[in-house]
């Protein structure tokens, strides 16, 4: 049974990884993360990364300040792209008493490109285009979700499912 009053109860991490030669196209890859639960009354440097290379996502949920969760990255190197809702394969499959949403939150996320770019790619006008292309890609994704987010939109259903990674 489905409560829509409950945010979703899954949660997984899409990540898009950019490559810096234009003729590959990126990949994603899904992972499951380790959810932190964090309060208002809670300190707020708790959120920080501890160690370098770790990734923290906030991901803030007050149905009571809007309807629709916000999606923040704290790392220096990840930048979140969106934030989806759609159906969690296989959740509906087992019978269980508690109420739940049984629907999942998908966490959009892409690595930022890296600034140390090879002097020689910088020489050539194809280089140049390339690398710019590639940095405008990831800043009109970010800017797209933050704008949905300023319009209090919600963010969008997803139709097809997600499949899970294969092992």
């Amino acid at each position: 049974m489905t409560s829509t009053a409950e945010p979703p109860y899954f949660i997984l991490i899409a990540h898009n990884q950019s490559t810096n030669i234009s003729a590959t196209p990126a990949s994603t890859s899904l992972s499951h993360p380790t959810i932190q639960y964090h309060y208002a009354d809670d300190d707020p440097r708790a959120l920080l990364p501890q160690f370098p290379g770790e990734h923290v996502l906030v991901l803030d949920y007050d149905s009571a300040k809007s309807p629709s969760p916000t999606l923040k990255s704290l790392s220096a190197d990840l930048a979140v792209t969106g934030l989806k809702v759609c159906d969690a394969p296989g959740a509906g499959v087992v019978e269980e008493e508690c109420a739940r949403n049984d629907k999942m939150y998908v966490l959009e996320t892409t690595t930022l490109p890296e600034e140390n770019v090879d002097e020689d790619d910088l020489q050539s006008p194809h280089g140049i285009l390339a690398h710019f292309k590639e940095r405008n890609t990831v800043l009109r994704h970010v800017l797209e979700y933050r704008s949905s987010l300023d319009h209090g939109q919600l963010p969008p259903a997803v139709s097809s499912p997600i499949l899970p990674p294969q092992s």
